[in-house]
């Protein structure tokens, strides 16, 4: 997947990595964790995505969105760098 730039996508990993170390301590931050993991996944592995790569991003959003999660300002951060991503690749999200 195109990548805003390196510095951009090593911003979600950070994120990623904060919600795994704060869900040691606050379970809220778990689900956080466990999407933005896969979501940084998908983008690293995927070369040519397509509709359906994007939409299963947008509906992992939308899914934990409707779970109990910790829902701070960091989560915000991710989304919005997410959704500039989703953009730079063409796709017009409503994650945010």
């Amino acid at each position: 997947m195109k990548k805003i730039s390196e510095v951009h996508f090593e911003r979600m990993n950070m994120m990623c990595r904060m919600f795994e170390s704060n869900s040691k301590n606050d379970k809220l931050y778990l689900p956080e964790y466990e999407i933005s993991k896969e979501i940084n996944e998908m983008i690293k592995l995927t070369d040519n995505p397509t509709q359906s790569d994007f939409h299963i991003i947008e509906e992992l959003i939308k899914n934990i969105d409707k779970t109990e999660h910790h829902n701070g300002s960091q989560w915000y951060d991710y989304k919005i760098h997410l959704n500039a991503l989703l953009g730079e690749n063409g796709f017009k999200s409503s994650i945010i």
